[in-house]
C-alpha cells in the first residue's frame, strides 16, 4: 500500500532526508526525494515512487527491528515512522551521546547497526557457549 504524501514526508523527515518545510515547498521536497533515491541507487525520478517507498519502508523497518533489539523498544514493526520509533531514537542518541533529535540520520543508523550486530554476535556466542556448557554436562 503506498504512503500517502504526508506519511512519506514524515519518513523522510525521520530519515534526516526532510524537514517539516518540505512539505508545503515541492521544489525542495523534490531535491529531498532525489537526495534519497542518489543515496540507496534508486532512479533520479524525485517523486515517490514504487522503488522509492520500498526502499524507505525497508529502511524503517530495519531500524525498528534494530531499535528493539538494541533498546528493548517494542516499537511495532511497520513502514511508519511514528512517535515510538521517534522516541525510540531519542533513546538511542541519548545512550550513546549522539544530539538527542529524533532523527535517525546515517550517523545514527550506522551506529545502530554497529551496535544491534554486536548484540547479535553476543547473543550467538552465548548460545554457543550454553550449548556447549550442556553438552559438557
Amino acid at each position: 500500500m503506498p504512503y500517502t504524501a504526508s506519511q512519506f514526508v514524515e519518513v523522510l523527515v525521520g530519515l534526516g532526508y526532510a524537514n517539516a518545510i518540505h512539505q508545503i515547498e515541492p521544489s525542495l521536497l523534490q531535491a529531498a526525494i532525489e537526495a534519497f533515491q542518489r543515496d540507496y541507487g534508486l532512479a533520479l525520478t524525485g517523486q515517490p515512487d514504487a522503488a522509492t517507498q520500498e526502499r524507505a519502508r525497508q529502511l524503517v523497518r530495519n531500524l525498528q527491528h534494530s531499535l528493539n533489539l538494541v533498546m528493548r523498544a517494542q516499537i511495532p514493526i511497520s513502514e511508519f515512522y511514528g512517535t515510538g520509533t521517534r522516541s525510540a531514537v531519542v533513546g538511542f542518541q541519548q545512550l550513546y551521546h549522539l544530539p538527542p533529535t529524533g532523527i535517525a540520520c546515517l550517523q545514527v543508523r550506522r551506529a545502530l547497526e554497529q551496535e544491534a550486530k554486536r548484540q547479535l554476535r553476543m547473543q550467538v556466542c552465548y548460545s554457543r557457549h550454553e550449548s556447549y556448557q550442556t553438552q559438557v554436562v
